[in-house]
């Protein structure tokens, strides 16, 4: 092996480990120290040193001054636009999430599937007091919540079994379904029924529905949600959000539709 071969296969990897870093970010939380990331990839300190120094001077990293914890820069911002702008459908949702959120006054949110995890595109933070906060690019466990269980469903048992795996799934609360069979069982009723719950399923106290967008097999599956604390989920405001978020999402598919 020539030298010149050497010092490629050397940026190569130390490109993967660089990703697999600012992966970290949206599987383990927020902020990370260095220890935690080398724990996680199972490098040497001095390697996870080395690469985040890189990436800090890139603008993908960023550390806290007091703290010291490891956060994602805003150059990640920078890439974010232009994802989310090239799929179409976030820019076709945006006015109708917009209104959902502001007539519900909750929380109201667009996202995808990837693997086991739901991707949150798009959200936008109803004016009620008591409301839940997301953010673009966060990941959330598709077993134990509205929008992945209605992607999951729409999906079908066969895929949906393979991304999701046999369990048993971490359990985030006592309600959380933490196998197969029981996360079968809920995926039939959201086909039945027409949309998906999370009835304090990922945290107490959070309430969650969601319903899938219509969209050719070719794209990405696509749901939007309402979450909202369970002290105001009461049955009637329940008829009110699924009736909303289906009307919203009739909206965004004939959107879609008309675009394409």
């Amino acid at each position: 092996m020539t030298t010149k071969t050497r010092r490629a296969d050397g940026g190569v990897r130390a490109l993967a480990r660089g990703i697999e870093i600012l992966s970290l970010f949206g599987s383990r939380g927020p902020d990370l120290s260095q220890s935690e990331i080398a724990e996680a990839l199972a490098l040497p300190l001095p390697t996870v040193h080395r690469l985040v120094t890189t990436l800090e001077g890139l603008g993908f990293l960023t550390r806290d001054p007091r703290s010291r914890r490891l956060r994602l820069g805003l150059e990640i911002l920078k890439l974010l636009g232009p994802l989310i702008d090239g799929m179409q459908a976030p820019a076709l949702a945006r006015e109708h999430l917009r209104a959902l959120a502001y007539e519900t006054g909750e929380t109201a949110n667009l996202a995808t599937l990837d693997g086991s995890e739901v991707v949150y595109l798009m959200g936008y933070t109803g004016e009620r007091h008591l409301t839940a906060q997301t953010s673009v690019g966060l990941r959330l466990p598709a077993h134990c919540t509205a929008l992945g269980k209605s992607l999951l469903a729409a999906v079908g048992d066969d895929v949906a079994a393979r991304l999701v795996g046999p369990g048993p799934y971490p359990r985030r609360t006592p309600r959380t379904k933490v196998t197969w069979a029981q996360l079968q069982e809920d995926l039939d009723r959201v086909r039945r029924e027409g949309f998906a719950a999370s009835d304090e399923e990922f945290e107490i106290g959070l309430v969650s529905f969601a319903v899938p967008l219509a969209s050719p097999d070719d794209r990405p599956p696509l749901a939007i949600n309402v979450s909202l604390p369970s002290m105001r989920a009461t049955d009637s405001e329940r008829e009110v959000l699924v009736a909303r978020l289906r009307e919203t999402a009739d909206a965004i598919a004939a959107s879609l539709r008309f675009a394409a």
